[in-house]
C-alpha cells in the first residue's frame, strides 16, 4: 500500500488507533536486555521498533530470515552490514541453536512472535504448523528457562480461543505450554488478538492491491466478522502485558467490536477515492470460522488494570503429561503421518469444538 495514499486507519475499523504507554511498561523495558523472535515479521518488527523507543540495555533480532533482517537492521540503523551482534541468524526449530544464542547474549525479557500464521497453509501443511508454532515455542520456553531469562511472553491469536484450524490448534498448545513453564522464576504469559490491519500476507494488503488494479475483491461470506486492530496498538498492548505476566496467564487484547468485512472493503474504497468494487464470494475455507472469538468456554474473564487488557483464567488445570505430548507431536510431525499427527494435535485440546472432518481434513 503506497504511504502518500494510506487511508486513515481509524476510520476503517471505526474507533482510534492512537499509542501509548504507561511508566511500567517503560521502566519494564528500560536497561533491559529484550529478545525478539520473529523480529523481521510485521508484529515482531514493530516491537522491535517501539523497544528500541524505551531505552532498553539492548534489543536483539532473532529470526531465519536473513532479508528480513537485514532490512530491519537498515530502517533501525541505516546500515545492513548484519556484523552487528544484535542480529542473530536462528530457526526456533532448532534448540541447540536457540539455547547457544540465549546462552551468549542473556537477554532478560523474550517476546515469542515467530509462528506460521497462515490458517489456509497449515490445513494443508500441519506438520509445518506443529514444527513452527508447538515445537518452535517450547524451544524457546526451554532455551529462555535454561539460561535464566526473567520474562517471556508469547505472542497468540484470536484463532486460539475455541480452536478450528490447525492454526488455532496449534497457538492454543503454545499458550498451554507457554502456560505450563509458570511456578518458577521465570514469569511467563501468552498475549491472545485477532487480525492486525497492514500486516505482511494479511487482508488489507490483499485488499488495496485488487481495488487499485480494478480486480474483484476476494470475501470468503458475506455476513463474515474480524477483530482488527492496528499494528502498532498490537504491539504496544503486548508490551504494557508484559508487565503483567507472572503464572502463565493468556491476556486478551481489547479489539472493539467486530468489523464485517464487506463493510470495511467499502470504507476502505471510499477512503482511497476508488468506486465500491466488485465483490467475489469464495466460501469459507476448511478450518475458518464465519466469526472469531477471544474467549472461549473452557475460560473466565476477568479484568485487568489497564483498560484495554483482560486476562483469562482456564477453568481446567494443565495436563501434566502436556510437555511430553507436545514432544510425541512433533515425532508425529516428522514421520509426515498427517491423520495421526491431526488426530494427536485435537487429543490435545478436550474443549476445541472439532468434528471428524477436522481431524481427516
Amino acid at each position: 500500500m503506497c504511504a502518500s495514499c494510506r487511508p486513515q486507519l481509524d476510520q476503517l475499523i471505526g474507533r482510534t488507533t492512537d499509542v501509548s504507554y504507561t511508566a511500567a511498561a517503560r521502566s519494564g523495558v528500560r536497561g533491559r536486555r529484550v529478545l525478539v523472535t520473529g523480529a523481521g515479521g510485521s508484529i515482531g518488527g514493530e516491537l522491535v521498533r517501539q523497544l528500541h523507543q524505551l531505552d532498553p540495555a539492548a534489543v536483539y533480532l532473532l529470526d531465519h530470515d536473513e532479508g528480513a533482517l537485514h532490512a530491519m537492521q537498515l530502517e533501525l540503523h541505516g546500515h545492513g552490514l548484519l556484523t552487528d551482534e544484535r542480529i542473530i541468524l536462528a530457526d526456533i526449530r532448532d534448540y541447540e541453536a536457540l539455547y547457544r544464542e540465549f546462552q551468549r547474549v542473556r537477554p532478560e525479557v523474550v517476546f515469542h512472535a515467530a509462528a506460521h500464521k497462515h490458517l489456509p497453509l497449515l490445513e494443508r501443511y500441519p506438520a509445518e504448523g506443529v514444527k513452527t508454532n508447538v515445537l518452535g515455542t517450547a524451544n524457546v520456553l526451554l532455551a529462555a528457562e535454561a539460561t535464566g531469562v526473567g520474562a517471556v511472553v508469547n505472542i497468540s491469536t484470536d484463532k486460539a480461543a475455541a480452536p478450528s484450524s490447525v492454526l488455532g490448534a496449534t497457538k492454543r498448545v503454545a499458550e498451554m505450554l507457554t502456560a505450563l513453564r509458570s511456578g518458577n522464576e521465570m514469569k511467563v504469559a501468552s498475549v491472545r488478538f485477532g487480525n492486525v490491519l497492514g500486516s505482511r500476507g494479511s487482508f488489507l494488503p490483499t485488499l488495496d492491491w485488487q481495488v487499485r488494479h480494478g480486480l474483484p475483491v476476494t470475501i470468503t461470506d458475506p455476513d463474515v466478522t474480524r477483530f482488527f486492530m492496528t499494528i502498532p496498538q498490537a504491539a504496544a498492548l503486548v508490551i504494557e502485558a508484559a508487565q503483567m505476566a507472572d503464572n502463565g496467564e493468556t491476556y486478551v487484547l481489547d479489539m472493539g467490536e467486530p468489523v464485517r468485512i464487506v463493510d470495511l472493503v467499502d470504507r476502505y474504497a471510499a477512503t482511497v477515492g476508488q468506486p465500491a468494487p466488485r465483490i467475489v464470494y469464495t466460501g469459507l475455507r476448511p478450518g475458518e470460522k464465519l466469526h472469531e472469538e477471544l474467549v472461549d468456554g473452557g475460560e473466565r474473564r476477568r479484568a485487568t488494570d489497564h483498560p484495554h487488557i483482560w486476562c483469562t483464567v482456564a477453568r481446567q488445570p494443565l495436563d501434566p503429561d502436556l510437555q511430553a505430548q507436545s514432544d510425541q507431536l512433533a515425532d508425529l510431525a516428522d514421520s509426515r503421518d498427517e491423520g495421526q499427527l491431526r488426530a494427536a494435535l485435537w487429543s490435545m485440546l478436550p474443549d476445541a469444538v472439532v468434528d471428524a472432518e477436522m481431524v481427516r481434513a
